[in-house]
Parts: structure tokens; sequence; C-alpha cells
């Protein structure tokens, strides 16, 4: 595997994973990577206090990852070694490390699974939707990293001769999603229509590096609610910015959320940049 894409993609791994930990206060946060045999490694790892599951592989449905890669779907145990919803070849390991609740998410880039995202604890406690939703929500984002990899690295190599660039480390990532909301808020203000679509055709120049094929189709309107939501507004900061009423706003969200399967505001954003709507 080539040297800068583990490097660029361990990155956006360990970015996920101390983020989500942060984000949580749960102890222990992994990454499985989903090898070409279909067997998941553990390959990174925060909060383990033993190495029994450090780079530990898994067989092809074997356990909570196995399961996840087998149904592309969430996974969570509250007691692991006694779940019925998974087998149990890795209980070993689970017990030498302590462990006893997991949820695990898969992370799927460009429709192929690339790896799991996890989170554990070590007591027996039932991790709540807010925690599943943190995980589903950082997979999200990590997607749209690791695809952003992708195709910078595939820009990269299409130039013959050219120098090798350098992928951005989460906060600069963060600085150009900011500013593409930002622009689209002003782009809102402006009564000018020339100048509007010039600002309006900057913004997709931001997104357009890494956009893919849309089989969902957001409106102009929707886009500018759901930059607004990225930018931490309130459904009545939104609708201060945007000139419209906040009952119009939810409705654009409710709209979106249809559109993209999101069940809150957070993970439509995500939804949006996986699609590539929003950088």
């Amino acid at each position: 595997m080539d040297s800068q894409r583990v490097k660029d993609d361990d990155d956006a791994i360990r970015a996920a994973l101390t983020s989500l930990k942060t984000a949580t206060g749960i102890p222990v946060t992994m990454y499985g990577t989903l090898l070409v045999d279909n067997r998941l490694q553990i390959t990174q790892w925060i909060g383990l206090r033993t190495p029994a599951l450090q780079n530990l592989i898994i067989d092809p449905g074997a356990g909570v990852g196995g399961r996840v890669v087998a149904t592309r779907r969430a996974v969570g145990v509250s007691d692991y070694t006694r779940a019925n919803v998974i087998s149990h070849e890795h209980d070993r390991a689970i017990q030498d490390e302590g462990l006893h609740s997991i949820v695990a998410v898969p992370v799927i880039v460009q429709r192929e699974i690339r790896g799991v995202l996890y989170v554990g604890v070590h007591s027996p406690v039932r991790l709540g939707d807010k925690v599943i939703e943190e995980v589903t929500a950082t997979a999200r984002t990590l997607e749209q990293d690791l695809a952003v990899n992708s195709a910078l690295r595939r820009a990269e190599g299409g130039k013959s001769g050219a120098k090798a660039g350098r992928v951005m480390n989460g906060a600069e990532w963060e600085q150009v999603r900011s500013t593409h909301s930002k622009l689209r808020m002003l782009a809102n203000r402006v009564e000018d229509e020339t100048l509007r679509k010039e600002l309006e055709q900057l913004c997709d120049q931001m997104v357009s590096p890494v956009r893919v094929k849309q089989s969902t189709k957001l409106s102009a309107r929707e886009l500018d609610v759901l930059s607004c939501v990225a930018l931490g507004h309130t459904n009545v900061e939104a609708a201060e910015e945007m000139g419209i009423g906040a009952e119009t706003v939810k409705s654009y969200l409710r709209s979106v959320m249809r559109k993209l399967g999101a069940h809150t505001r957070y993970e439509a954003v995500n939804a949006a940049r996986r699609i590539g709507a929003l950088p």
C-alpha cells in the first residue's frame, strides 16, 4: 500500500478517534481496517489498557466488527460476552481487555467498506442513542476525509512530473468548510443576481474536487440552510441570516433530512458532505 496514502488516511483516522473520545467521553476508541481478504484488523486505538486487542485480526462475520462488515450497519452490545446477536470467537481478547459495552459503525467510501469505527467502555453500562449518533456522525465525517484523500491522490497521480502535494490536515479542512458556509451566506445577501451567481459558482468550485455523482438533488435554499447548520446556527439564527422565517427553515430542514435519510441536523450535514454537496 502506498506510504503516502497510509500516512494521510492514518492521520484522518487518528483525528476521528481523538475527536470521538473528546465528544463522548468514552474511554476506548478504535479503528479496524478492512483487509483485502475481507478480514478486519484493529490498526489504531486510544484508551486500551492491554495489548489484547491491538492489531487483532477479525475473521469475516466474527464478533461485533465482523457483523458490521457483513450487515453494513451499526452494531451495539451492552454485554459483549453474553450478547446473542454476535458470534464469540474473540471473547478471550475482549475479557483480557475488560471491555463490556461496544458500539461499532461501518466507514463506507464510494459504497465500499473501508473499515469499522468502534467505541467501548470497561463497565457493564448501555451506551445510549446519543453516543451511537455521535459515533455515526464521526464515521460519516471520516468517510468524507478519506474520500478527499483519495480524490487528491488521484489528482496528483494525473499530474505527470508534478511534485506531490500535501493533504490538508483536519483543522485546515474545517477552515475550508467554514469558509464555504460563510460564502454561501454572503451570496444569500447579495441583491445583484450576476454577482450572486458568481459567488455560488465559487461555492461549487470548493466542493467539485471531491464531488461524487449525486443521486439526491438538493436545492440552493436547502444547501443554504445546511450551510447555516454546519456553522452551528440554530433555526432562529439561520432564519435571521437568510432573511426568512424560522418555520421556513424547519421546512427546508425536514425536506433535506427526508431526501438524505437523516434523523438529525448533524446527520444531514454529514450526509450532504458525503455526497459532495458540502465540503
